[in-house]
């Protein structure tokens, strides 16, 4: 699909198909009307992100305005998520100061402030996705490392 229009009008079907499977069946179709829905919205913020030329707002890691070349991650762990700043090889100098290539997240991190680095908005090429629930969302396209993202000017996260 090439459109906005055209994703919004497979949405409109699928929409249609979760109704007509609940009218037939009542609720034993659950499981087809939910897989449905999600990828009615999978379309829907497809169709957002092409008017949006392609990119949607993400957050980055920075140090002043040069985008750090690292990419945002999570592990599970006995049912606990975490989340963390994977940095690319490329950054040895942080990694040296820092000791390991992780960094945890969040504007009030004691470690980014130490290291001078903070988390900022950037625009960054995007595609509608289902995440590991299911969900539909927005995800990254482009390079995994934010190396093709646009800092936005004038905001912090």
């Amino acid at each position: 699909m090439e459109t906005a229009q055209q994703h919004r009008d497979a949405a409109a079907k699928l929409f249609q198909r979760a109704n007509d499977s609940f009218e037939r069946c009542d609720t034993d179709g659950f499981l087809s009307q939910w897989a449905s829905q999600q990828t009615a919205r999978e379309h829907l913020i497809q169709a957002e992100i092409i008017e949006n030329g392609g990119v949607e707002e993400f957050v980055g890691l920075y140090e002043g305005d040069r985008r750090v070349k690292a990419r945002f991650g999570s592990s599970t762990h006995y049912g606990h998520v975490s989340f963390y700043w994977l940095l690319h090889d490329d950054e040895a100098d942080l990694i040296a100061r820092r000791g390991k290539k992780f960094l945890p997240t969040g504007e009030n991190s004691r470690v980014q402030k130490q290291l001078g680095l903070s988390e900022r908005p950037e625009h960054a090429p995007a595609k509608a996705k289902l995440n590991s629930n299911g969900h539909a969302c927005y995800g990254r396209s482009g390079d995994a490392w934010g190396q093709d993202a646009t800092l936005i000017i004038g905001e912090a996260a």
